[in-house]
């Protein structure tokens, strides 16, 4: 696969990442079968890891956590907290290294950072930076990291305020026509030489039925590497069909393919665009949006 640097950190990585959301019971994964994608993944090629403290109440991390345990060094893993609080945050990361079983992560986020309000909540006093730096400072994190799915406007100002190594940000295609962050914050990140990972790529398995179209737009965005979450042998396969055969759309085929994602351009398949994914309550509500409310 296509290597890209990531940002200032001095690393190199693939185009296409795992997002580990998905290798949990909730979507039909069991544990054997999320220890074989997890090491396939990995055998192929697959460097970076994403997961988060919050998914399937930390049965995403423990599954990374088991392959990391004998594969650590091969991997890097990044995780991330819900808590806008200093003493919050550090509770959060001491689980999250324990179920990861690792004595350090590469990347730790502020978890989906989608208002102003949450934002100032977690870079104020007292707030989850506070311990971000600490754990920095003790060598529990080497680099520092915030995601956002709803106004680009926020990491732009998150950027102001701290100099986050690195931005886990929404780039499906549908992104690409509301508070987009392939027009808005990727050429704010590329000047500041922040490393910038896609995610949405497939929305909730609305563009399943151009997976691999939606896939390839996505890869041909200018950020480092795009993480993909799977559940089943058969969608890493189909991802890694794509990343290791990338070519870049052309123009009449980008146009194109705006076109026909035009009409799905609609609430109930971007979920992370309403207000409601911007509160913080209801975090395993978060994992399955239903409700969607006003858009933000």
């Amino acid at each position: 696969m296509e290597t890209r640097p990531f940002g200032k950190t001095g690393e190199s990585f693939p185009i296409l990442s795992f997002g580990a959301q998905r290798v949990v019971d909730s979507e039909g994964c069991n544990e054997d079968q999320a220890l074989e994608i997890l090491n396939t993944a990995l055998d192929r090629g697959i460097r970076y890891f994403d997961t988060a403290w919050a998914y399937s109440k930390g049965q995403s991390e423990q599954r990374v956590g088991m392959v990391a345990k004998h594969r650590r060094a091969e991997m890097w893993i990044a995780t991330k907290t819900t808590d806008t609080t200093r003493d919050g945050a550090r509770r959060q990361l001491e689980e999250s290294l324990g179920r990861l079983q690792t004595d350090h992560v590469n990347e730790w986020r502020m978890h989906s950072v989608d208002s102003f309000d949450r934002l100032d909540q977690m870079t104020g006093k007292g707030g989850t930076l506070e311990a971000m730096l600490q754990a920095r400072e003790e060598g529990l994190v080497r680099n520092i990291s915030l995601s956002g799915h709803t106004n680009p406007q926020i990491q732009i100002e998150a950027l102001r305020r701290f100099p986050f190594d690195t931005v886990l940000v929404a780039a499906s295609v549908l992104d690409h026509f509301i508070y987009s962050f392939a027009e808005e914050f990727l050429p704010v990140a590329a000047r500041l030489e922040v490393g910038v990972i896609g995610m949405k790529v497939f929305g909730y398995k609305k563009l399943a039925h151009v997976a691999d179209r939606a896939l390839r737009y996505a890869l041909g965005l200018p950020l480092t590497t795009v993480i993909a979450g799977c559940s089943t042998m058969a969608e890493l396969e189909a991802d890694l069909a794509v990343a290791e055969n990338f070519t870049p759309m052309t123009g009449p085929e980008r146009l194109d393919f705006f076109r026909e994602m035009l009409p799905l351009v609609q609430p109930e398949n971007q979920p992370w665009k309403a207000n409601e994914w911007g509160n913080p309550t209801g975090w395993k509500a978060r994992e399955q949006p239903s409700g969607l409310g006003v858009w933000a």
